[in-house]
């Protein structure tokens, strides 16, 4: 990948894998959406009243939180938005909207313009440094411009501001007459606060050229190279012109925001395919900037995706597992998303299509897995992080604790029934007892008893391990059915004992219930379901495209995107897993990001893709943690200094370094029999290590550190094989390498 630093600006490299070269052509050449355009037509319409027939253009996204931007394949800004403040809306809108943000937004074309010898920049090439910053590249004649587009942050500041900071370089043999200039021209969009607009424009004369000026010219020498910026100010106060006024101080702005958005997830590298190892850091980067903060650092809500809009509407759902996402990659962002769902997640009563066909059910029944995301979500924190990183509003979060046990407890299922729910996000829940959000409410029972009891009474806790026990159990009688001769969890049950014969398109509890803790990432009642899903006999699956339609009254529906996330528990070997992979890289837009429907209801051509309803920040959060989890075999529980690393993947060679733990960082890296494990951090950690045999061969000899731990090793089974762990404690700074020996 192209990894220009912000010192030494221009950095060449062979082969980019996100993003496209200056003719277009993708990095990810097995993306149907290299094929699908990059430009973004001026009058195009982008936002109907019925989202469903929203489809957007290509687009580049960049946020610090507090102001997200959307550009186009050029560079230019064609979207901003701030958030200013949010509005309760439970029961006045529809089921799967909570609360509205209230934005500040402005679109048209903003940004840098490059002319030399009357001609103007062609379309550039995109590339990304470390997979965070966008970098687009372009060349007339002999002049060849290096454009880093960023929102700038440090640590917790997040100006509202937006940096082009542009390396100018002459590679021929007379001197050339650069013109530089700002476009600026903006409309606003009804229902939302006109975002401001002012810009300095900067030299490498360390000095704004003069405040305001929308132009200027430089010479270049043969072989010269110099910089400028431009910086625009989307806030009332301008702050921002007065901060980054200089080149070096935009340079130091670039470090700075690399700097906190690399984050704690560190950097995965798959030597084999490197394009999967960018596609972890890109989709921890859509879930984060799916999410806005308000200027009091308090959640404002999100967005489907990371892709500008002027849409007040927060999905609760898709607000949920976006910040599931940031649980692993940014635990501080994750606090105040968390702080939100605590305050929002269980409304009064419950409303809309479904409520009043049940006039009876509760508002904690509106969305039983809404209701419960808030604690599962602090739980993760907690585990992975440590209870000194949870730093949520305790008042909002404890009343949030008590209410929802005691909505468990009253609402508590007779023996061997499960909890009754009306809504996933805004589809309907089905059957009477849908199958992912009881587990769900499995894990917030089980969470609450272990982690936070102390916000509880000694009753309370033992009611809710029993409520736990009992879950787990009805959900095995009642959920688990044999279809087709293969035993499986199903969608959902109802009450005379039918069995819902769907899959639905936003079902993702039953992806996630090994990462909950719920079974094995294994199991074949998950696997089994997965594989029926994703075969004809699912009656929401379009053999065609290959996913999971979300059902609704007409064709402007389309191909949703969970299915396909949901595809990759069908994998049993490395080769299924690798393809279930290929058809994520297959789907994926050349920046990286999912889409929410990437096919149309009924489309017949399995490569026509489109950019349909919004990116998939819902998607993103999913994956982060389903690819740590139970690709990479992670499991993290800081109280107890204990970490699992226990891999299945289809590479043989795969690295993870600078993975957070314990205020520092470990690492781990596999080639072919071997799996190294080091500690950067200043406790000594029980580390778990795991290796997969290869299916069909014979185990000779378990090592660590080249003594013999044959007696010590544990053997399991796992997916179509064996696997051998063995345990060590780690001391800080030690390094540890298992080795297995078969034939």
């Amino acid at each position: 990948m192209p990894s220009p630093t912000s010192d030494q600006q221009e950095n060449k490299t062979e082969k980019t894998l996100m993003g496209f070269n200056a003719k277009g052509a993708a990095g990810n050449r097995a993306s149907f959406f290299a094929a699908a355009g990059l430009e973004w037509p001026d009058d195009m319409v982008m936002e109907y009243d019925l989202g469903r027939y929203t489809d957007y253009p290509f687009s580049v996204d960049i946020s610090n939180n507090r102001l997200l931007a959307a550009l186009d394949r050029t560079g230019q800004v064609r979207r901003a938005v701030v958030a200013i403040g949010r509005e309760d809306v439970r029961g006045k809108t529809i089921p799967g909207v909570y609360v509205y943000k209230k934005l500040a937004f402005c679109q048209g074309h903003i940004g840098m313009q490059i002319n030399c010898m009357n001609r103007q920049c062609p379309s550039p090439a995109l590339s990304f440094i470390d997979d965070l910053i966008p970098v687009f590249d372009a060349s007339i004649g002999n002049l060849h411009s290096q454009t880093i587009v960023f929102v700038p942050q440090e640590g917790a500041s997040r100006p509202l501001c937006l940096i082009q900071l542009c390396q100018l370089a002459n590679r021929g043999t007379t001197p050339l007459d650069v013109n530089v200039s700002i476009l600026s021209s903006t409309r606003g969009k009804d229902g939302t606060v006109a975002l401001p607009l002012k810009f300095n424009l900067l030299s490498e004369s360390d000095s704004p050229i003069t405040s305001g000026t929308s132009k200027t010219m430089l010479r270049l020498d043969p072989g010269e190279s110099r910089s400028v910026a431009s910086v625009f100010d989307f806030s009332e106060q301008e702050d921002g012109l007065q901060i980054f006024n200089t080149i070096h101080g935009c340079r130091t702005a670039l470090k700075a925001t690399l700097k906190a958005r690399k984050g704690s997830l560190g950097k995965v590298q798959i030597p084999e395919d490197p394009w999967y190892g960018d596609l972890i850091t890109r989709s921890a980067e859509l879930a984060r900037q799916s999410l806005l903060l308000q200027a009091d650092g308090k959640a404002a809500g999100s967005f489907w995706g990371s892709n500008a809009n002027p849409l007040p509407d927060v999905w609760t759902r898709d607000f949920g597992y976006c910040a599931m996402g940031l649980v692993d990659s940014n635990p501080d962002l994750a606090n105040p998303m968390i702080e939100f769902l605590a305050q929002y997640g269980i409304p009064d009563q419950a409303w809309e299509r479904e409520a009043r066909m049940h006039p009876e059910a509760s508002g904690f029944e509106h969305s039983l897995g809404n209701s419960c995301l808030a604690v599962v979500l602090a739980s993760m924190l907690v585990h992975r992080h440590g209870r000194t990183a949870f730093a949520v509003n305790q008042k909002i979060f404890a009343q949030y604790v008590r209410r929802l046990a005691a909505n468990l407890i009253a609402e508590r299922p007779e023996q061997g029934q499960l909890y009754e729910t009306l809504y996933i996000s805004d589809g309907p829940s089905r059957g009477d007892y849908h199958t992912g959000s009881n587990i769900l409410a499995w894990k917030a029972a089980t969470v609450m008893a272990e982690d936070f009891s102390d916000l509880l009474d000694a009753d309370q806790t033992r009611q809710l391990k029993q409520i736990a026990e009992e879950l787990h159990q009805s959900l095995g009688q009642k959920c688990v059915r044999s279809i087709d001769g293969k035993p499986m969890y199903v969608e959902g049950t109802n009450r005379d004992g039918s069995i819902i014969g769907v899959h639905d398109g936003e079902e993702s509890d039953l992806t996630l219930a090994s990462v909950y803790g719920f079974t094995s990432r294994d199991d074949e009642l998950i696997r089994n379901h997965a594989r029926w899903a994703h075969s004809t006999r699912d009656p929401y699956y379009a053999p065609i495209t290959g996913g999971i339609d979300f059902w609704d009254f007409d064709d402007s529906n389309g191909i949703t995107y969970p299915g396909h996330i949901h595809g990759l528990c069908r994998a049993n070997t490395r080769e299924e897993l690798k393809d279930a992979l290929l058809e994520l890289r297959r789907t994926t837009d050349l920046d990286g990001s999912f889409w929410w429907w990437p096919f149309e209801h009924a489309e017949q051509e399995p490569t026509k893709v489109k950019r349909g309803l919004g990116k998939c920040g819902w998607c993103a959060g999913e994956f982060v943690s389903f690819f740590l989890h139970d690709i990479m075999g992670v499991e993290r529980d800081q109280e107890a200094r204990s970490i699992r690393i226990a891999p299945y993947t289809p590479w043989r060679h795969f690295s993870w370094k600078g993975l957070a733990f314990c205020g520092g960082q470990v690492d781990f890296e596999q080639v072919d029999d071997t799996l190294h494990f080091t500690n950067r951090t200043d406790e000594t950690l029980h580390a778990y290590l795991q290796i997969s045999m290869q299916p069909d061969t014979m185990l000779e000899d378990v090592t660590l550190n080249g003594q013999s731990r044959r007696y010590q090793a544990s053997v399991i089974h796992l997916h179509d094989g064996s696997a051998v762990g063995v345990e060590e404690e780690v001391e800080p700074g030690q390094s540890v390498a298992l080795t297995i020996r078969t034939r």
